[in-house]
């Protein structure tokens, strides 16, 4: 089981490949990661090297199975993903893949269904799921992608086999984009570095993006975190009271300098927020208030996922970040 063009994640790639070469690929598999870290993309690769018809070389990309899979016309390999504003996975789509699921694959060994949970999905959905995990059809292989596997239900997480994405190295990252995107050569190292390897979001900000405006936001928030009041932690995320979605970015973006923190006050080098700065400024605070800061902006997304009120939303985080608890 090969990866064709998909960086980084070594250990990850490692568990998939022993367990297609061994006949034994799980029936339920869990990719979790920021979003623009591949989960998607690896999960397309999974899905194609199961029904690609040339085992030794799978996914070979040039069989039949592999061409339809890469169209995304493959009778055999189903996405369900969430809908609405929440982009959330609903239980009406659950259910409809329930009646699927027990059908005989059309073509190959197996039917793949690559699962989106999107930034939150309800427990009423996934308790449907849970199901089909449960007591898993033939031949039936579940590719659930979500943020973080906290947010599935401990009974999908104890049947499932969990595997942690993280961005590539930044110089690998900025080597894939000359590559794949020429006329953005002499920015990719810049957006390596802004987006801390991450690929997706430096194609994101090469079309418009805004990570570059997130980014600047968190790392002013990170350094006002220190100063006396709380006046200055409010004037950096004015911003962020009436843009949802440069709000959950920037929470992202923190989430990152935060988890970086926490890494090199215990001797760790290699940061993925590419703010060394504020990083470095933070390790000033206890190691007891440090840890508790990452926690806390997931807190604070899955508050801005469920709809809460932005501006007393960011009121409330501020006011935390303030006492740094």
């Amino acid at each position: 089981m090969e990866f064709p063009g998909f960086l980084g994640n070594e250990s990850v790639k490692e568990g998939l490949r022993a367990a297609f070469a061994a006949g034994r690929f799980p029936h339920a598999v869990i990719f979790q990661g920021e979003r623009g870290c591949g989960k998607k993309t690896l999960a397309g690769l999974a899905a194609q090297a199961l029904v690609c018809r040339d085992k030794p070389r799978a996914p070979c990309g040039q069989c039949p199975s592999c061409l339809r899979a890469l169209a995304g016309s493959h009778p055999d390999i189903r996405r369900l993903r969430g809908g609405g504003a929440s982009g959330s996975l609903s239980v009406e789509a659950v259910r409809d893949m329930l009646g699927d699921a027990y059908r005989m694959p059309e073509e190959a060994d197996y039917n793949i269904y690559i699962v989106d949970f999107g930034p939150r999905t309800l427990p009423a959905a996934q308790n449907t799921l849970l199901k089909l995990i449960e007591e898993p059809p033939e031949g039936a292989v579940f590719l659930m992608l979500c943020p973080s596997a906290e947010a599935v239900l401990p009974t999908i997480r104890s049947r499932s086999q969990i595997f942690t994405l993280r961005p590539p190295p930044m110089e690998d990252a900025a080597r894939w984009l000359k590559e794949h995107r020429p006329e953005a050569a002499d920015r990719a190292e810049e957006l390596a570095a802004l987006c801390g390897g991450n690929i997706g979001r430096m194609l994101e900000e090469l079309e418009g993006g805004r990570a570059g405006q997130a980014f600047a936001i968190a790392v002013e928030m990170a350094g006002a975190m220190l100063s006396p009041g709380g006046h200055r932690l409010l004037a950096a995320a004015a911003p962020l009271q009436k843009d949802r979605a440069l709000f959950r970015e920037a929470l992202e973006r923190l989430s990152l300098i935060f988890r970086d923190a926490c890494a090199m006050r215990t001797g760790g080098r290699e940061l993925l927020s590419g703010a060394g700065p504020a990083v470095e400024r933070l390790c000033a605070l206890p190691m007891r208030r440090l840890v508790r800061l990452p926690d806390l902006a997931e807190e604070c997304r899955e508050k801005l996922d469920r709809n809460a009120n932005p501006a007393l939303l960011l009121t409330w985080f501020c006011a935390r970040l303030a006492s740094h608890t």
